[in-house]
């Protein structure tokens, strides 16, 4: 089971079934669903199946954390697969963008990460029409920038990209404790 990990302002904890009517809501807005695997429109069926076959198996799944700001679930950050090279990402409902959430749960989540797991790097990247989460991504020490297309199933296309690498020793130095 993921752990509960207090912030400043948040908490990141696992997600839970009930919490899935509200990743419906959320991610349902268009211009949140610009990720690469999310359809448009977004279904609660869609909530479960994602649920079920990724983040409820912390073994094997995704590692997926709720942003919870107190109030319930804003987003989800998820530090990937457990492999050699997870993935890093995450989504925040509109309604949360630009108050520094991402960047506040985005350290905690890659400190829990590299402190507990034996990932050396994780990958991450973010459209280029996304200059946001680029500074968040870059905020948080991802580098090495290399350009990719990114298939993105809301618009039924590749778009352009940026791809980001971010290594542990890079991170720990940087950040201290987190």
């Amino acid at each position: 089971m993921l752990p509960e990990i207090p912030t400043g302002r948040l908490v990141l904890r696992p997600v839970v079934p009930d919490d899935l009517p509200v990743v419906t809501r959320l991610i349902g807005e268009y211009d949140v669903a610009m990720l690469s695997l999310v359809p448009h429109p977004y279904s609660l069926s869609d909530a479960k199946a994602w649920y079920g076959l990724n983040a409820a198996k912390v073994e094997n799944g995704e590692r997926a954390f709720a942003i919870d700001n107190g109030d319930g679930l804003i987003g989800v950050m998820s530090v990937g697969r457990p492999v050699d090279e997870p993935e890093f990402g995450y989504w925040l409902g509109k309604d949360y963008w630009g108050r520094g959430f991402a960047t506040e749960a985005g350290r905690a989540a890659l400190g829990w990460l590299f402190e507990t797991t034996p990932a050396t790097t994780i990958m991450s990247g973010a459209l280029n029409e996304n200059p946001a989460s680029l500074k968040v991504l870059k905020k948080l020490g991802f580098g090495d920038e290399k350009p990719y297309l990114l298939p993105i199933r809301a618009h039924g296309e590749k778009l352009p990209g940026t791809r980001v690498r971010l290594h542990r020793d890079r991170f720990l130095s940087a950040s201290g404790a987190w």
